[in-house]
């Protein structure tokens, strides 16, 4: 069974988020307070409580891009929920994104978030280290908002 989530409340990562419970796939949950996407797409499942059907929505997420200077000077990432395209976001540095969310993007019977990252890379590959999970960013929250 997928976890609940009300309006304005975070998904928490890593060790001890709440993320755990939302059925994740593509991320690391070894570290504590952030979990790194290990593909090129990573999610989770979630139930979000009732919303106002008169208000806009918004998707917040907190996001650290994997860069390494001269090699990875940037990372790309996608937002898809429920398979509907929200939007996209080049990062050089670590940032607080905001995606409006169509109001046909939730559904009563769950909500599945899935970061897509075409840059994500291995630092082994790239000769960094021995690493070889395919870096793309860490996520350390998101959360659903309210249109303000």
């Amino acid at each position: 069974m997928t976890a609940s989530l009300k309006i304005n409340e975070n998904v928490s990562f890593g060790k001890g988020g709440n993320i755990r419970e939302m059925e994740p796939y593509g991320f690391d949950l070894s570290e504590q307070g952030i979990s790194w996407t290990v593909e090129q797409a990573a999610g989770f499942s979630v139930m979000v409580g009732s919303v106002p059907t008169d208000v806009g929505l918004r998707f917040h997420a907190g996001i650290t891009p994997f860069i390494h200077p001269g090699q990875v000077d940037q990372q790309q990432f996608f937002v898809f929920i429920n398979g509907i395209y929200v939007g996209f976001r080049t990062l050089v540095s670590a940032a607080k994104v905001d995606f409006a969310l169509p109001r046909n993007v939730l559904s009563p019977r769950g909500v599945r978030v899935e970061f897509v990252i075409p840059t994500a890379s291995a630092p082994k590959g790239l000769g960094i280290s021995q690493d070889i999970r395919k870096l793309g960013i860490a996520v350390s929250e998101v959360s659903f908002a309210l249109q303000k």
